[in-house]
């Protein structure tokens, strides 16, 4: 009976092990990745972002495998020159040409890290005769860290943005820019209300009557993109802000949901195609109204 114990005792310890070393790969697989438009249309072309967390060590960068039919040549040395760190990640970007129908599967990228070695998960962009852009091409997603909060825990609320589309512009929604609003994200920036950079009218008034704020991060320069699969769909996921807060009491809060405009550029040559096209095109052409649900906040004693 004891040496069955002891079996089962060392065959539940080996899972463990095996599942902590699962848990570490993926982290170490989040040192280096790649952001890529799932689909795009035969013959057009796309910016794909290989992120690196921290900066490489040098001479270290290797591509592992590239056989992609109508892309250039792609070397680790070319992707240290041209590197560029936007303030939070390093990232190099390089064009995606789709030159034959079908899944193309992107080379794995690895690199040294302060002297540990990491991997990219492997991606693939699947080239198609025609894309559309419709109404589900961007959603927005409002969420709370937590079902039920306690006075006195530390509430934190994200909105995050999903696109099957790595080209687009976001906009505050015509009818409040009809009103005075300002419109595009420069403007958002210099006007300098809260309510506009959430996509939420009442949101600052909402937050100061129900909760102190520890922290608000709203992300300008809209950097951290992540591939993400959302109901078994592969998305770009990109987060607009974060707020962390304390409820100054109990109850049930609905924060309403964040709603944007938003123009979508299929492929890398749209913008110029539509700055060229009839008067009225840029302005109309794959322009969506993209909507959040509203959110559920319940705090108890």
């Amino acid at each position: 009976m004891k040496k069955r114990s002891f079996i089962l005792s060392l065959i539940i310890l080996s899972i463990s092990l095996i599942s902590c070393q699962e848990k570490k790969q993926k982290k170490e697989e989040e040192k280096i990745w790649i952001v890529a438009q799932p689909q795009i249309e035969l013959n057009r072309s796309v910016v794909v972002k290989i992120f690196f967390k921290n900066k490489p060590d040098s001479g270290s960068v290797r591509v592992q495998q590239f056989s992609n039919e109508g892309n250039h040549e792609l070397n680790g040395a070319q992707i240290e020159e041209g590197m560029e760190h936007d303030g939070t990640n390093y990232h190099y970007d390089m064009l995606f040409e789709a030159g034959k129908l079908g899944k193309s599967d992107f080379p794995i990228i690895s690199a040294d890290i302060d002297g540990v070695n990491y991997k990219s998960a492997p991606i693939s962009i699947e080239v198609v005769k025609k894309q559309q852009v419709d109404s589900n091409s961007v959603r927005l997603s409002l969420i709370a860290d937590k079902d039920r909060y306690h006075l006195k825990d530390t509430i934190r609320v994200s909105l995050l943005e999903y696109s099957r589309f790595s080209g687009k512009a976001r906009f505050t929604p015509a009818y409040l820019v009809k009103n005075g609003a300002p419109e595009a994200l420069f403007a958002v920036i210099a006007e300098g209300n809260v309510d506009y950079k959430v996509g939420i009218v009442g949101f600052k008034a909402f937050i100061d009557s129900n909760f102190n704020v520890i922290n608000f991060d709203w992300n300008a320069n809209e950097v951290g993109e992540r591939m993400v699969k959302l109901n078994k769909e592969d998305l770009i996921e990109q987060r607009i802000f974060d707020i962390k807060m304390i409820a100054r009491k109990e109850g049930k809060f609905t924060m309403p949901p964040s709603r944007f405009d938003y123009k979508v550029y299929p492929y890398k040559e749209a913008f110029k195609e539509d700055l060229l096209a009839p008067k009225g095109t840029l302005e109309t052409k794959n322009k969506i109204k993209v909507r959040s649900d509203a959110l559920h906040i319940i705090v108890e004693k």
